[in-house]
């Protein structure tokens, strides 16, 4: 052969670019430069000479063989290719020290986290720092995404001189939650390269997935990977982590250490472990015989107990070493006469999981369901008089029967005061005890009735499904009338659709509708309000001001005689037509000063579930992971229950109440959490407030408000927060109605509340 040479080196010079560099010598004209060609896989990219000195060589009398040549962009744009120095007179290629393919080291990139089952990093290309990269997602060897690289990263941005936006994130499509292992591989598009900790296999349980999260991963497939908004929600959108044995297992290490802090509180209070014991309640565990036992032997031993206080154990059930000391203190206190804890299951394995976090003491919940079962601690006047009620009204089948209805009779029949709560996982089911979750058995709407009748209570009971038992308040033979009172500033397409279905739908025989018109300018709208104010029992009253929604429902009701008010947004529509009487059904009830609606979205997600106050330091919705028709939470979407507080989308009251604690505060929260600081103030002068998800509306929430916030509205959301948090200190509120154990997160229901050291107990 007689043109020898080697291409030595592919590699990046300062200022310069990608080079490939070596030497090539014809022996038959050795001070002739050998001319080049360099091709890839596509053809011919160009010619050059090996004309450069080369320290190497001294064939030639000046050693000029050398040659550097400079890559063109067709090579650099981020794929492999195969590149060849071809000798141009024969075509034959030169040898390589290294690799033919050419796949440079410019792109860099790394997957740093996978949580919530939504994977992020970063990924940079060092040619072009302030151009976002693009990645390519892989699932199982499909292809099932294109990701840009462009959410901000602060860290980047100083190292490689740029605009910073090199993070990506990318949540998991719903596909993946099947229980099996996925491999998800991460390329830079339209190469081999893949990113630093790629493949990686994942696996997700079938039961964290949320139905919201599926709701907006449909949307995603739907409406393409544009759908920016759907994919930042998707990013952020918590899984049902609860439902996650492994992340149970890590939380309860924490979870123990609350326990232990608890058990120490105790022990200082009572003066240390000698004498932990002295003047305590002495409290009795009781083993449940097995099924088909005999009730009258088993009635007669609980009759003749002489502890303080029994515990039912369930068959293949377990106490917290802790559960008795921290009872026992309880108990100790004036006039406690029931204890109960949170509750788990325990597999013959030992493997713990199904945990159940307990809202505080809620009468009207416990009805509905019985949510505390055998993890509790009955004093022993209620438990006898529980068993004389037993004993005077029902047949049980055998003896655990008959400890089912002794121990829910107690609960029934408890004055609130005398519950306690204790938010500690101290009761383990076994495996022979889960088969007994199901409670709400059709002798269970009979008992809940007996209840109702031994207290007065115009209510009736029957079964709701097979677990639930439902209470409808009866109205009084002529129900008071109510004034439904609806804002509204044009928009006449939300307005109408509102009000026709209130109007089409609404079964209540009494009530009439005021709306109030603040400042509408579309003539459609005003010829439908003219349209409105002839018809009977529909007035227009104006609002010509600047929006305050505090101030104007203040001045209708002052000005409106209807004993009941019903708070409705115009962008609102009823889906069931006895919701009026159900909300007012409770609403008559003395004790209570406030109720809301089960509220969804058009797709039938929940969009209000009752509010949680100290939500994100503040307050906001609570249920919204769940669909309309899911149960929730252990039923937590399908029950009737104390809330802190409800939306006034659809909120009804006393007038009477409402004026009593000054109305909504127009100063302070013009705009947002009038609601929550109204019901606050209720619960303040000794009023429950009731969510109930028997009233059933859509709510398209915010459709008159404007998407786009100016930084003003921005501004003074910010102080409505921050007065929120200076009168009700929300930033610290314990929620006596949700679980210390559940998150205070994005949704409620669906991850822990990784605890910190707590008091022994909380009054429920």
């Amino acid at each position: 052969m007689a043109v020898q040479g080697k291409v030595e080196a592919v590699e990046r010079l300062p200022g310069i670019g990608w080079v490939a560099r070596g030497w090539a010598v014809d022996l038959e004209a050795p001070n002739e430069p050998v001319r080049l060609a360099l091709a890839f896989e596509k053809g011919m990219l160009g010619e050059f000479k090996a004309d450069l000195f080369h320290s190497g060589l001294a064939v030639a009398e000046d050693g000029r063989h050398g040659f550097a040549v400079k890559l063109p962009g067709e090579l650099l744009d981020g794929r492999p290719h195969l590149i060849r120095i071809l000798v141009r007179k024969d075509g034959t290629a030169l040898a390589h020290d290294g690799e033919e393919i050419f796949f440079p080291q410019q792109l860099h990139g790394q997957i740093e986290s996978l949580e919530h089952a939504a994977l992020r990093g970063w990924a940079f290309n060092e040619l072009a720092p302030n151009r976002s990269c693009l990645l390519d997602i892989e699932i199982d060897g499909r292809h099932v995404a294109m990701v840009p690289c462009d959410q901000p990263r602060s860290d980047l941005a100083g190292f490689l001189a740029s605009d910073g936006r090199h993070g990506f994130r990318f949540p998991l499509p719903a596909c993946v939650f099947d229980d099996r292992p996925h491999r998800v591989v991460i390329r830079f598009a339209n190469t081999d390269r893949q990113l630093i900790g790629s493949p990686l296999e994942v696996r997700f349980p079938r039961g964290v997935l949320t139905a919201r999260r599926r709701r907006l991963d449909q949307l995603v497939v739907e409406r393409g990977i544009a759908l920016e908004e759907g994919l930042n929600a998707l990013t952020v959108e918590p899984l049902r982590l609860i439902a996650d044995p492994a992340t149970y297992s890590a939380w309860l290490e924490h979870h123990e250490e609350a326990i232990e802090t608890a058990l120490a509180s105790v022990g200082a209070q009572s003066g240390g472990r000698g004498g932990g014991h002295l003047g305590r309640p002495t409290v009795e565990v009781v083993p449940l015989p097995g099924p088909g036992a005999e009730v009258k032997e088993f009635a007669a031993s609980m009759a003749g107990i002489s502890a303080d206080a029994v515990v039912l154990l369930e068959l293949g059930a377990r106490l917290h070493p802790a559960f008795l000391p921290l009872v026992q203190s309880a108990l100790a206190e004036d006039g406690i006469g029931l204890v109960y804890s949170d509750e788990d299951s325990q597999g013959a394995d030992g493997g713990r999981g199904q945990p159940h976090f307990k809202p505080g003491w809620d009468p009207d919940r416990y009805q509905a369901f019985p949510y505390v079962g055998f993890a509790c601690a009955i004093a022993r006047d209620c438990l006898r008089r529980a068993i004389a009620l037993v004993t005077e009204v029902e047949r049980p089948v055998d003896a655990w029967a008959w400890a089912q209805a002794v121990v829910d009779t107690a609960l029934l029949s408890a004055a609130p005061e005398r519950v306690r709560r204790l938010p500690f996982v101290l009761y383990h089911r076994g495996p022979g005890s889960v088969e007994h979750l199901s409670r709400a058995v059709p002798e269970r709407a009979t008992r809940v009735q007996a209840h109702l009748d031994r207290i007065g209570a115009p209510a009736d009971a029957e079964l709701d499904g097979p677990e639930r038992v439902r209470v409808r308040w009866r109205l009084p033979a002529s129900p008071p009338p109510v004034t439904l009172i609806v804002p509204t500033r044009d928009r006449v397409d939300l307005l109408k659709a509102c009000l026709e279905s209130v109007l089409s739908k609404t079964t209540y025989p009494r009530y009439d509708i005021v709306i109030i018109d603040n400042d509408s300018r579309e003539p459609e709208t005003l010829s439908y309000l003219e349209s409105l104010a002839r018809r009977p029992g529909v007035w227009v009253r104006r609002w010509p001001q600047p929006f305050n929604y505090a101030a104007m429902h203040n001045a209708v009701i002052e000005e409106i005689s209807s004993p009941y008010v019903a708070l409705l947004n115009n962008d609102v529509e009823v889906i069931a037509p006895e919701w009026l009487e159900e909300m007012m059904g409770h609403a008559v009830r003395p004790e209570v000063g406030a109720v809301g609606a089960k509220l969804l979205y058009p797709d039938g997600m929940i969009q209000h579930g009752g509010v949680l106050v100290g939500q994100h330091g503040a307050a906001d919705a609570a249920q919204r992971a769940f669909s309309g028709d899911e149960e929730g939470y252990f039923h937590s979407a399908m029950l009737v229950q104390t809330v802190s507080a409800v939306t006034a989308a659809c909120l009804v009251c006393r007038r009477d109440d409402y004026l009593a604690v000054g109305g909504m505060d127009a100063e302070c929260f013009s705009v947002a959490f009038n609601d929550v600081d109204l019901c606050l103030k209720l619960q303040a002068r000794g009023r429950r407030i009731l969510w109930t998800p028997h009233a059933l509306l859509y709510h398209r929430e915010s459709a008159t408000r404007q998407t786009g916030r100016s930084p003003e509205a921005l501004a003074h959301e910010q102080r409505e927060v921050a007065h929120l948090r200076s009168k009700w200190r929300t930033e610290t509120f314990a929620d006596p109605f949700y679980s210390l154990n559940l998150t205070r997160g994005l949704q409620t229901h669906v991850d822990f509340n990784w605890p910190q050291p707590s008091s022994a107990s909380d009054q429920a």
